[in-house]
């Protein structure tokens, strides 16, 4: 059982410290593309894709938290 909530604090702390960082990394990029083409029609889609890298960021770190609660008792 121990072995097991290792586990899962190492893979949490692996999709934290990677995962997270790369989707993050990816957004500030975009921000900083969206700067770039101002009014663009594309831009709507940039802004779009943003949304949806921090909606995906939520989402891992909800994965994570619950990786590093511990199941309930059998």
């Amino acid at each position: 059982m121990l072995l097991l909530v290792q586990d899962r604090d190492r893979i949490a702390g692996d999709m934290t410290d990677i995962v997270v960082r790369r989707l993050f990394s990816a957004g500030l990029a975009l921000e900083t593309a969206l700067g770039l083409i101002g009014d663009h029609p594309g831009a709507g889609k940039v802004q779009d894709a943003i949304g949806e890298l921090d909606l995906a960021i939520r989402d891992v770190r909800n994965v994570v938290f619950d990786l590093r609660q511990p199941d309930p008792p059998s």
